[in-house]
């Protein structure tokens, strides 16, 4: 028997053991380019659903370029990769950011889980239970562009929220990332397209509508989308100022467009019995599952 597969089988008994009434639903954020403010929106999103009683864990799995910290003005101090490694409990690593927003940098590839040996992989998982009743969305900010990595993550997260913005190049990028991830799989994964930078409503629209025919004429998948943010000079000034809008400018356009998704959102992120949510820990069951 195989590490990897040693391991699928005792995450398979902790699950059976550790049986919980409440599972954080973990949402996946990516974009299919650099540039298109996924980052922002991540964390400003997660201040809106926080904002709404609702308590979110920010994972930041940019490895090449993670900026949350950054847009928050933290200094992040351990990672996960810190709890991989038996240096810190997962309370450890879970840093403080703006208005309390809980954040844990990545700091690790997921390669590197399948090396290690099991008694370490062992206390990694039980740490990493611990959020799942902790939190009620734990919100993965990825890196951009199209991956095996992003793949997993999108096929092992409840949903994914797909950041674009108007320009030609974001949308055609966007499409890619639907398409890659439809040929990796006989489900449907749950996607929500989010446009940011539009100029406008009916450029918004616009664009949303472009990759939704799209993706329902060639690759026979039906796009949602979740909401549009407006082009906002507020955005630029907090970036500069490291304070997210949405705490700096609560009543700009931006803030506004936020507070609309977040209403948009939580009375259709409640899933029926039949689709119960995986949360966290099946979160990393899945990654594994994927990659044997």
């Amino acid at each position: 028997m195989d590490q990897a597969q040693s391991l699928r089988e005792y995450m398979h008994r902790f699950n059976i053991q550790q049986e919980d009434k409440h599972s954080a639903r973990v949402i996946t954020i990516t974009s299919g380019k650099g540039g298109v403010g996924k980052s922002n929106f991540t964390l400003n999103f997660a201040l809106g659903l926080n904002e709404a009683g609702k308590k979110v864990v920010l994972l930041d799995l940019d490895l090449s370029t993670a900026n949350i910290n950054i847009l928050m003005g933290i200094t992040a101090r351990n990672s996960l990769a810190d709890v991989l490694h038996r240096q810190k409990s997962i309370w450890d690593v879970l840093e403080k950011g703006t208005a309390g927003i809980d954040y844990i940098s990545g700091g690790l590839e997921i390669q590197d889980l399948m090396e290690l040996d099991p008694s370490t992989l062992s206390f990694f998982w039980g740490q990493i239970q611990k959020l799942q009743t902790y939190a009620d969305f734990i919100l993965l900010d990825t890196g951009a562009g199209i991956s095996k990595e992003l793949v997993d993550f999108i096929l092992a997260s409840d949903e994914t929220i797909l950041v674009t913005t108007p320009e030609p190049t974001a949308i055609a990028d966007s499409y890619a990332v639907l398409k890659t991830v439809l040929q990796f799989t006989n489900q449907t994964p749950k996607f929500r397209l989010v446009v940011n930078r539009a100029q406008n409503f009916r450029e918004a629209v616009d664009t949303s509508r472009a990759i939704k025919n799209a993706s329902s004429s060639f690759l026979k998948f039906n796009l949602s989308t979740l909401g549009y943010l407006m082009e906002d000079d507020h955005v630029r000034q907090s970036v500069r100022s490291q304070m997210p809008f949405y705490i700096s400018y609560p009543n700009c356009e931006a803030s506004k467009n936020i507070r609309q998704i977040v209403y948009s959102y939580l009375p259709n992120s409640k899933e029926s019995p039949a689709t119960p949510t995986r949360g966290i820990r099946n979160f990393f069951e899945k990654i594994f599952s994927i990659r044997k």
